[in-house]
């Protein structure tokens, strides 16, 4: 497969990489979402979900899962649809930051800074730590791609400038 190769290789397929992963796990969910749409499944999901010592006995599990399992299957369908359109998003980003395209990189930086008010807006509705984490990754995303955005514009000036000396800026 293709490595990208500028500045920062390795930042860039660690973004697309997360982008990647992003991706796999709202497919996921969208897959989990249709199959409890199902009458029995959500008797099925409960009982497995018993099973594991985290999501018993923890308010915030119980209060999720009952708000999941009290959707209507409409509901579930819509969400499972958003959740399957955000994901062939983040992974056609992350394929293209991959391939270090940079219509990716425009792309991400756009996608990503659309975000930051919902983010910020869902951290002062009821701050945790996971949602604060979120914030930071996605502003380091966007600074990094818009510092590198900008090297690079910046590098392809002074290269056409150096080979074509008429046409520097007056």
């Amino acid at each position: 497969m293709h490595r990208p190769h500028l500045h920062g290789p390795r930042t860039l397929a660690l973004i697309a990489a997360f982008k990647f992963v992003k991706s796999v796990s709202l497919v996921v969910l969208a897959i989990a979402l249709l199959r409890l749409r199902h009458p029995d499944a959500g008797a099925h999901f409960r009982e497995w979900l018993g099973t594991f010592p985290l999501a018993t006995g923890h308010e915030f599990v119980d209060r999720a899962i009952g708000a999941l399992l009290g959707m209507s299957a409409h509901t579930m369908g819509l969400i499972a649809a958003i959740a399957l359109g955000y994901a062939v998003l983040y992974a056609v980003e992350g394929f293209g930051l991959w391939i270090n395209a940079r219509w990716a990189e425009y792309l991400t930086v756009i996608s990503t800074s659309l975000f930051i008010p919902i983010e910020l807006w869902q951290i002062a509705m009821h701050f945790t730590p996971v949602k604060l984490l979120a914030l930071a990754i996605n502003v380091a995303i966007v600074i990094y791609l818009v510092w590198l955005l900008r090297t690079q514009h910046s590098k392809e000036d002074h290269a056409s400038t150096k080979s074509n000396p008429r046409a520097a800026p007056s």
